[in-house]
């Protein structure tokens, strides 16, 4: 089955990258990725994060299969990032999103957002949520200024708050832990 690909990004700061639904062949290298990029929380000493356990190339295929899974391909055809989105209470949800550090800095991250957020409002999604450490940079205040709001705990439906109990149990909640959200703009939606 062929799937539409998500609009390119022609370019992202000075980083030329394409943006498209990842490939099979990529969940390894993908696995890789998030590796890498996880190993920046020990630099604010989450150690919990850098020295979790890889994740396995399977753990993307429900994503991959559904196609929730885009990838940010570098000039050259390298993979520079990817954003899984999976479906939480209904709606969509940003389950992870990683940048390969040497691409890092550049917008990169933003425009894997931006695009789940369209694929989001593609289908038929008016909000996206995700879950972050509250005050490391590259997390809440980050996508707090990319528009998304913090979720109080008595707003969270049942299958987030499930995931927040899940973090604790993994032990992530060493550093206060969120749930956030963004209203996203849906054509013919109420303005």
């Amino acid at each position: 089955m062929s799937r539409p690909e998500p609009s390119a990004s022609s370019a992202v700061g000075d980083l030329g990258v394409g943006i498209r639904h990842a490939r099979a062949d990529e969940l390894p290298a993908l696995a890789r990725l998030e590796r890498k990029a996880d190993r920046a929380f020990a630099s604010v000493g989450l150690t919990v994060v850098s020295r979790a356990p890889a994740p396995s190339p399977q753990e993307y295929e429900p994503a991959l299969t559904a196609g929730r899974l885009l990838v940010a391909v570098a000039d050259g055809g390298a993979v520079a990032g990817f954003v899984r989105i999976d479906i939480v209470d209904g709606t969509a949800h940003l389950h992870q999103v990683s940048v390969a550090p040497r691409h890092g800095g550049r917008g990169l991250g933003r425009a894997l957002v931006a695009a789940a957020e369209r694929w989001a409002v593609r289908h038929g999604h008016r909000r996206l949520t995700l879950t972050t450490y509250r005050d490391v940079p590259w997390n809440g205040p980050f996508y707090a200024r990319l528009g998304y709001v913090v979720l109080q705990p008595d707003a969270l439906g049942p299958g987030l708050r499930a995931l927040r109990d899940r973090e604790r149990a993994d032990g992530l909640e060493v550093r206060p832990r969120q749930a956030m959200v963004k209203e996203l703009d849906v054509p013919g939606g109420p303005s």
